[in-house]
């Protein structure tokens, strides 16, 4: 009896009959039962997958689009509002002591129609920068200081410094003073870059307008004023205020 060795084993007995146990290992490659995935399938996965993708980015960049121009809207929207209460609160709480006695201090009303060209391609398209000067009663008085509640506020245009449009101004004067005459003095400050236009028209009736300012030789305040202003957005927005204090 003799045993081979060839990947297996080899019994051969007496006689014409031969027993044959052995191992024939088989590659995974070849065999059709195996469990991989073919090139096909891999493919097609791909494609689903990328599918699946495009359809989730498209979705998160239409919600990102739709937060920043709902945020554009707020911002927007503070600034007008923020801009139009501070305009309404002084012009109606206006206050012009015409007849020189209380308070011993310069008190004006003063409204000046300014135009600028408009941006460049536009012709000669003007652009209203209207300003505003006046004292009213609508000072947070300091603590321990000689403030009263009149102070004298002023809303102007300058230029910005890299000359590429305007800002608008706030200027505040706390303190009145006779030494001090009126449309001086006092802190500038800028407000906002995003307005395009204001126009501000004058009543003295309440029925009929004037847009060519309110010149401060009237020594009187106005029945009501009208401002319009334009942001760079190209929205219009109005509004009208009537002043408490005119006689």
């Amino acid at each position: 009896m003799s045993s081979i060795l060839d990947f297996g084993f080899r019994i051969s007995g007496s006689g014409s009959k031969a027993a044959h146990v052995g191992y024939r290992p088989q590659s995974a490659i070849g065999s059709s039962q195996s469990g991989g995935f073919t090139l096909l399938e891999v493919l097609l996965a791909m494609a689903i997958l990328s599918v699946i993708m495009t359809v989730v980015y498209a979705s998160f960049s239409t919600a990102g689009k739709n937060i920043e121009q709902a945020e554009a809207i707020r911002d927007e929207t503070d600034i007008v509002r923020t801009l139009i209460a501070r305009l309404s609160v002084d012009i109606a709480n206006a206050y012009l002591n015409s007849n020189g006695i209380y308070p011993p201090v310069p008190t004006i009303f003063y409204g000046k129609k300014e135009e600028v060209e408009g941006v460049a391609g536009a012709g000669n398209e003007k652009i209203r920068h209207d300003s505003i000067s006046l004292t009213t009663l609508t000072n947070w008085r300091k603590r321990d200081s000689k403030e009263m509640e009149l102070w004298e506020v002023g809303y102007f245009f300058r230029e910005k410094p890299d000359g590429k449009g305007y800002a608008l101004f706030r200027r505040e004067k706390r303190e009145l003073s006779k030494d001090i005459p009126a449309l001086e003095g006092g802190v500038e400050y800028e407000i906002t870059d995003r307005l395009e236009s204001l126009q501000i028209t004058y009543s003295d009736n309440g029925t009929t307008w004037t847009d060519t300012g309110w010149d401060k030789s009237r020594n009187s305040l106005p029945k009501a004023v009208e401002i319009a202003l334009s942001l760079d957005t190209g929205k219009v927005y109005t509004t009208r205020v009537d002043v408490g204090n005119r006689p």
